[in-house]
């Protein structure tokens, strides 16, 4: 009994502890721009040092892992659709996209090129064409930027044009599904019970089957849901049945294609189009001639799913700090690589989105600066991070879990540092300017 005290009653208080730290980052948050991750990382991995998490069985770590990452991405996907507007996405949707894709492919392509480099160097046990399938992988990882990060500070940002805040959102929103669906494509590559090598088809077969199934399911269900949601909505937690069926869709869109065949990314772009159809009930009714008809989620439910992402995103950024070893050093200079290719590669990615557009120099200052990234990656990481360096990498264990640490903390910090730049910068323009009554409206 004694030996079960000595361990409930720690996890108990680092428990207590997590939820306090989350609610203190989301309040420093709020007030000087420094992102909750920061803290939240940094406290997992003193966590992780001092129980030792390293020397607990590997199994039920992955298993847990991987229990919590799936409910975590319906969250995170359900999260980003309830929240983005129909209107405003088509509205903004050219340049959007275009920064979307061009600075995702970009990282991709600059991650892939450092691991084939040391593929070659270092790290000569990996093949070629396993260092390439590598790259891809870690490259979708942190190829998304956070839109809990990002749309607040962008809204708070009130020198931005509104095509830029446009811009930033949706890359934001878009990015999260796109780096869970190139990563479950690119594993199912080369891992998986009929993998024999790399199959280039088979990838680009479950990119399409994944984005047609995951759409059309997440679409048909989430008009079904709609007017039961309707009917129920006065009813005492009547969110708590709309959550569960977004597990559910997630899980039918993932059984009807099978985990080999991207099941799992289906299930989260099924999740995101079951998010958007909730959260624009009345625009989508609207385009399909049933005007008449006002369903949507209601304010009340929005609150309630805002609080169960914020604790999924404060626990998941701890447990991912916990995971991080740092047995081997050379992946924290890795890292910062990624790091200094990912804004270099996000340089290029804004001059080519911006172009004839009418952004302001500032405007595209800031959204350089704007790539912190979040909880996709996180997930990811930990949960396919093991399996790949099993197969692919042995004895590189930590490589996915300790780059993605160091990459995450790292663009928060640049976020924050520029930010508070570019507010500075604002402020004594203002304050020489003839109106210094808005310098309020700032930042």
């Amino acid at each position: 009994m004694i030996e079960v005290v000595d361990y409930i009653i720690p996890a108990v208080i680092t428990l207590g502890a997590i939820m306090i730290l989350g609610f203190l980052g989301n309040f420093i948050f709020n007030r000087t721009q420094i992102p909750s991750i920061v803290w939240l990382l940094l406290f997992g991995l003193v966590v992780g040092v001092v129980f030792n998490i390293q020397n607990i069985n590997e199994t039920i770590l992955m298993a847990a892992s991987q229990f919590f990452g799936a409910v975590a991405i319906v969250i995170i996907l359900f999260d980003s659709g309830i929240n983005t507007d129909l209107y405003q996405l088509f509205r903004g949707a050219p340049r959007g996209l275009l920064l979307s894709v061009s600075a995702f492919t970009l990282s991709i392509l600059a991650t892939m090129a450092i691991v084939v480099v040391l593929s070659a160097t270092i790290m000569p046990s990996i093949p070629l064409e396993y260092s390439i399938i590598i790259g891809i992988i870690l490259g979708a990882m942190v190829g998304g930027t956070s839109s809990p990060i990002v749309i607040p500070l962008a809204s708070r940002l009130q020198n931005l044009q509104e095509k830029t805040k446009m811009a930033l959102s949706i890359e934001s929103i878009i990015t999260d599904p796109l780096c869970i669906v190139i990563v479950l494509a690119a594993y199912f590559m080369v891992i998986g019970p009929d993998s024999s090598g790399i199959d280039i088809g088979l990838g680009a077969k479950n990119v399409i089957s994944t984005f047609s199934v995951g759409a059309v399911m997440g679409f048909l269900l989430g008009l079904l849901w709609l007017p039961v949601m309707n009917k129920i909505r006065k009813e005492q937690f009547s969110y708590v049945a709309t959550l569960a069926v977004a597990f559910l869709v997630y899980s039918i869109t993932a059984l009807i294609l099978t985990i080999e065949g991207g099941g799992e990314g289906a299930g989260a772009i099924a999740c995101l189009v079951f998010g958007l159809v909730l959260g624009n009930g009345r625009k989508i009714l609207k385009m399909l001639d049933y005007g008449s008809k006002k369903f949507e989620l209601d304010e009340e439910s929005r609150h309630s799913h805002a609080l169960i992402s914020f604790i999924i995103r404060t626990f998941f950024f701890v447990f991912l700090g916990m995971m991080v070893s740092f047995q081997r050093l050379e992946f924290i200079f890795i890292g910062i690589g990624v790091l200094v290719l990912l804004i270099t590669m996000r340089y290029t990615a804004i001059q080519l989105a911006t172009h004839h557009g009418g952004f302001e120099r500032d405007d595209k200052q800031t959204m350089i600066v704007m790539l912190p990234r979040g909880l996709a990656a996180a997930i990811l990481a930990l949960n396919f991070g093991p399996s790949i360096v099993a197969d692919l990498m042995p004895g590189m264990h930590g490589f996915f879990a300790d780059i993605v640490f160091v990459i995450i903390l790292g663009t928060a910090i640049i976020c924050t540092i520029g930010v508070s730049i570019i507010c500075h910068y604002e402020k004594k323009k203002l304050a020489g300017s003839e109106k210094p009554q808005q310098d309020d409206e700032t930042c």
